[in-house]
């Protein structure tokens, strides 16, 4: 008789890597973007914040920026995309689509778009030609189609701003 270890002695390697892959694995990263003046009150803008975060934990994802923009910025759409890369992000979590303009294309052409209110998800479109990528970052006219405040202004690359006011 010989001391050959039992099937069960044998590490199994498998095994190992995806304990190894499981400790190592953190949930996907998103950011939530509010346009401000479609919320006439703090409280409504806690609310949308809150009901995002919930959607954001029930789709298994860790909420990294919350991106509030309001009339002052007329590049919305590229500071969002600028924030993404930066951060390497691929989800957009907002409360509704009015916050994106009511067009979930401008922001499917950079990441995935998840609503909160009706519970929806709008997949990253893969293979966007170039000019339709520009046409979704265009700067949008003064104001916002569903905005309440007209307030307008220029943000020159605004990215800096946002990243000092990290959460």
């Amino acid at each position: 008789m010989t001391d050959a270890p039992e099937p069960d002695d044998y590490p199994d390697p498998l095994a190992e890597a995806l304990k190894m892959a499981r400790g190592l694995a953190q949930p996907d990263k998103a950011v939530i973007y509010i346009f401000r003046p479609l919320l006439t009150t703090k409280a409504d803008l806690d609310w949308a914040e809150f009901y995002a975060r919930q959607r954001a934990h029930a789709l298994g994802l860790r909420v990294v920026w919350v991106l509030t923009a309001d009339n002052s910025h007329q590049d919305r759409m590229g500071m969002l995309y600028r924030l993404l890369r930066q951060i390497d992000c691929a989800v957009v979590i907002t409360p509704s689509l009015a916050h994106v303009g009511g067009n979930p294309r401008r922001v499917t052409a950079f990441a995935d778009l998840q609503t909160v209110d009706p519970a929806e998800c709008h997949h990253w479109r893969t293979r966007v030609p170039r000019y339709e990528l520009d046409e979704a970052l265009a700067p949008e006219p003064q104001g916002h189609s569903d905005a309440r405040a007209s307030e307008g202004g220029v943000c020159s690359d605004c990215i800096e701003e946002i990243m000092t006011q990290r959460r």
